[in-house]
């Protein structure tokens, strides 16, 4: 996903390890069922919440959170019920049962697994640039929200937006017959998602199919837009671009990382940093401009109404958020 930040925060990665300091993770207690906060990005005990490679700064969010099936938490609140009807022969009212579900909740956390998931955040300062690598909105919103608590005045954050729609454009890519609609830094691939309009909308996906073909164009004639759309970049990045301008299913081509070893080995974290986010700044930038340009890439929009609501108006720490239940794939790095 990806954001503009505001010109006043963060002045420097010092400043934005300060911030984060402010809300280190520490894993769910017997009765909590969410906990939320910044670890080490290398993965390293104690190590610094904020790594700066190339003058590229990651940092890395962790969620968890202890389930317990709504089943089991009925079953136990009826048994309270059944004994309290038993013993005094009463039945209990609305806002007893909303307490005893309660009490069956909180005696079931300590038995429930937590589940623990990570968002790895690049800043690029220069180009005041937020990437998350997420795709759930609800994960999002968890991070943006926890930044806002910790950064204090000047903390402003809104999806980037570009002039023309990434919908709009991936259409007319599709249904251009020249193929020079498509900027040359990019290619199509073969999986697509058409949809088309109305209350049951007609949906229409391709995978391992051509999609500069007559059928998709004609799809596109009859009102059905992109909502996925498989390209590469420079032949180098390979992704899905969404109608929401988000990137997923981001992969590097063999060569990219030929430099050394492969991703994710730990000697290798500042190389690969640098590897991938020197890539991805080339591929974002050319995206931008294949759309158009930033719609104002001085402003910070109220686009995204969730995580730029979080970010004006902080939420209680311990406010309830919905988790996405997507499966996000980890960083490069």
């Amino acid at each position: 996903m990806l954001y503009r930040i505001g010109a006043d925060w963060p002045r420097s990665a010092e400043q934005l390890e300060e911030a984060l300091a402010g809300e280190p993770f520490a894993e769910c207690g017997a009765s909590q069922q969410k906990s939320t906060g910044w670890v080490p990005p290398r993965g390293d005990a104690h190590g610094a919440l904020v790594e700066s490679v190339d003058g590229q700064w990651i940092a890395r969010f962790c969620l968890e959170t202890k389930p317990v099936p709504g089943d089991a938490v009925r079953r136990k609140t009826q048994e309270a019920v059944e004994q309290i009807e038993k013993t005094t022969g009463r039945k209990p009212g609305k806002k007893e049962v909303r307490d005893l579900r309660d009490d069956a909740l909180l005696a079931l956390l300590p038995q429930a697994f937590p589940r623990r998931s990570h968002i790895t955040l690049w800043i690029d300062p220069q180009r005041r640039w937020l990437v998350l690598d997420t795709g759930a909105q609800g994960k999002a919103d968890e991070l943006i929200t926890s930044l806002a608590r910790v950064a204090g005045r000047g903390f402003e954050v809104g999806l980037l937006q570009t002039a023309q729609s990434p919908q709009g454009a991936m259409a007319a890519w599709l249904a251009d017959e020249s193929g020079d609609a498509l900027p040359h830094a990019f290619n199509v691939e073969r999986e697509c998602e058409l949809k088309g309009s109305g209350d049951e909308p007609a949906v229409v996906k391709f995978a391992r199919h051509p999609l500069l073909t007559d059928e998709v164009r004609q799809h596109i004639a009859e009102g059905k837009l992109p909502t996925k759309l498989a390209l590469g970049w420079a032949g180098r990045v390979g992704f899905v671009l969404t109608q929401a301008l988000q990137i997923k299913k981001v992969t590097f081509e063999e060569g990219v990382f030929d430099k050394g070893a492969k991703p994710g080995e730990d000697d290798r974290f500042d190389a690969d940093v640098a590897l991938a986010t020197g890539e991805l700044v080339g591929l974002i930038g050319d995206l931008i401009e294949a759309l158009g340009g930033e719609a104002d890439s001085t402003a910070v929009t109220d686009q995204a109404p969730a995580a730029a609501g979080a970010a004006r108006t902080p939420a209680p720490q311990g406010a309830p958020a919905t988790v996405g239940a997507d499966q996000d794939e980890g960083p490069p790095f």
